[in-house]
C-alpha cells in the first residue's frame, strides 16, 4: 500500500498510534500512551486504528490507513467523525501490513482507507483495489464503477440485540434513514438474525489458542487495561470460566454474554475445524436469511452502541465490538459515514434504556448495566458509561455495509448517505481545538 501511494505521488508523513497487540477498541499502548478523542480529551479516539483517524479529524494529514479485524477502521472513524471504508478480503495487498497475528486465517484482518471525504475514500480504493504486491494476495481486481440504481432499497436495524444501541447512535441511523426517504430511497427495517452466534463464532475461533500467539511477544511488558481480559480470560480454568459464566447469566437473567464466555476457551484443531465449520454455516445463513430474503442493496446499522469509550472503559465493554465483528465474520465491505453529534438532551436516557421491560432491541442486562445503570430523573445519565451530557457534540457515524464483492458499491452509497443528509459539520477544515 505505501509503495502504492508513493508511486501515485503521495507523500507518507508518520506512522500513527494504535493499541497494544492491534486487537480491542481503544488506542494505547506502553510505548507510546494513549490517543485522545479529537473533541473531548476524556474519551477514546476508538482502535485501534485510533491514531490515524485523530490525526485526520484534526487535518493532520488528507489521507489514512488502518486495519479492521473487528471494527478497527469504523470504530475510530465513527468516534472521530471521519470517513472509512473496510473493504471484503482479498481486494487490498496485504504484503507489509502489521495484521492482527500472521498465520491467523479463521478471521481476516483487512486493510482499509481512512480520510475526510467518500472522494477521498474513493481515490484511495482506486489506487489500491486489485494491486498484487510480492506475495500476490489481492484478487487482480481492480476498481470498478458500479451502476447505481436511482431507487435503492436499504435495511437497517437499531439494534443488533447483543447490546441495545444508545440513543445517539440509533438517533444516527434514523436521521440517515428519514434522509434517504426524502431522496427518494426505500428504507426497511429488519431484524438481524443470531447476530450473538456471531460473537461466539468470533470469540471461539480467535480465542482457539487461547491468545498465545496473539500475545508471544509481550514478554514482560506491562498489559493495558484493554489487554488484560484477552489474555487472561481464556487461560482461566474451563470449569472456572464456565461457573463464572453460569453464576453471571443467574445473577443478571443474561442469556447472550455468557455464551460468549464460554466460547473464550482453548481447542484442539479438530474443534477448531468444527468451528470454523461453523462460521461458514453462519455465513451462509446470513446471506440467505438477509441478502437473498429481503434483496437489499445495503444496510445501515450504528457504528458501535456508544458515541465514545471512556478511557480505560474497554476492559468491561468488550462485547460492544459484536455490532462490527459481524460483518468480519461474513466478510462483508462496510463503509463508515459521519452522521451527526451527539446532544445533551434530545440524547438522553429514558426508561426505554434503563429498564430491559420497556423498548424492544434489549441484549445482554449485564453489559447494558454497564453502559446506562438506573435511570436518574435529574440527569442524562443513568450511573453507567452512557453519559450524553458529558457526551455532547461528539461525533456519531453509521455503518454502510454492501454484498461480498461489492466494494464500489459501498463507496457510491456512501456518497449517496452524504449527500441525502447535506452540508454538515465535518470534512476537511471541520475540526476545531478545544
Amino acid at each position: 500500500v505505501v509503495s502504492l501511494v508513493r508511486d501515485a505521488g503521495g507523500i507518507p508523513i508518520c506512522k500513527t498510534n494504535l493499541s497494544q497487540l492491534i486487537f480491542f477498541f481503544e488506542c494505547s499502548n506502553p510505548i507510546w500512551g494513549r490517543t485522545l478523542n479529537p473533541y473531548s480529551k476524556s474519551y477514546s479516539s476508538g482502535g485501534t486504528s485510533g491514531g490515524e483517524a485523530a490525526l485526520l479529524a484534526m487535518d493532520g494529514a488528507v489521507l489514512g490507513w488502518g486495519t479492521d479485524i473487528g471494527g478497527s477502521l469504523r470504530i475510530p472513524a465513527s468516534f472521530c467523525g471521519i470517513y472509512s471504508l473496510k473493504p471484503g478480503w482479498s481486494r487490498i495487498s496485504m504484503t507489509g501490513v502489521q495484521g492482527t497475528w500472521p498465520g491467523f486465517e479463521g478471521i481476516r484482518t483487512v486493510a482499509g482507507p481512512m480520510g475526510r471525504s467518500v472522494d477521498d475514500i474513493e481515490l484511495a480504493a482506486r489506487l489500491v483495489f486489485g494491486k498484487q504486491g510480492n506475495e500476490y494476495d489481492p484478487a487482480p481486481l481492480p476498481y470498478r464503477a458500479p451502476e447505481m440504481p436511482k431507487k435503492l432499497r436499504f435495511g437497517f436495524y437499531l439494534s443488533d440485540n447483543f447490546v441495545k444501541p444508545s440513543p445517539a447512535c440509533q438517533h444516527a441511523v434514523l436521521e440517515t434513514v428519514e434522509a434517504l426517504r426524502k431522496a427518494g430511497h426505500e428504507c426497511l427495517e429488519f431484524e438481524l438474525p443470531e447476530a450473538k452466534r456471531a460473537m461466539e463464532i468470533f470469540i471461539g475461533i480467535t480465542a482457539a489458542d487461547k491468545y498465545k500467539t496473539l500475545s508471544a511477544d509481550l514478554g514482560n511488558d506491562p498489559l493495558e487495561p484493554g489487554v488484560t481480559p484477552l489474555v487472561v480470560g481464556p487461560r482461566l480454568p474451563g470449569w472456572f470460566r464456565n461457573s463464572v459464566a453460569w453464576l453471571l447469566g443467574k445473577l443478571y437473567k443474561d442469556e447472550v454474554f455468557p455464551g460468549t464466555m464460554c466460547a473464550a476457551c482453548e481447542k484442539p484443531v479438530v474443534e477448531y475445524h468444527r468451528w470454523v465449520r461453523q462460521r461458514d454455516e453462519f455465513v451462509r445463513m446470513f446471506y440467505r436469511e438477509v441478502w437473498d430474503k429481503y434483496q437489499f442493496d445495503g444496510i445501515l446499522a450504528p457504528a458501535l452502541a456508544l458515541p465514545g469509550l471512556p478511557h480505560g472503559s474497554v476492559q468491561y465493554l468488550s462485547g460492544l465490538a459484536c455490532i462490527d465483528l459481524l460483518y468480519n465474520v461474513v466478510e462483508s465491505p462496510v463503509g463508515t459515514v459521519p452522521i451527526t453529534r451527539v446532544g445533551p438532551t434530545e440524547d438522553a436516557l429514558t426508561a426505554e434504556w434503563t429498564d430491559a421491560r420497556v423498548g424492544r432491541g434489549h441484549g445482554s442486562p449485564l453489559v447494558e448495566r454497564l453502559l446506562y445503570g438506573n435511570l436518574n430523573p435529574s440527569s442524562a445519565s443513568g450511573g453507567g458509561f452512557y453519559n450524553a451530557e458529558k457526551m455532547a457534540g461528539l461525533p456519531v457515524g453509521v455503518q454502510v455495509v454492501g454484498r461480498r464483492w461489492e466494494d464500489e458499491k459501498v463507496v457510491e452509497m456512501m456518497r449517496v448517505v452524504d449527500s441525502a443528509l447535506g452540508p454538515r459539520d465535518f470534512g476537511p477544515l471541520s475540526w476545531k481545538a478545544q
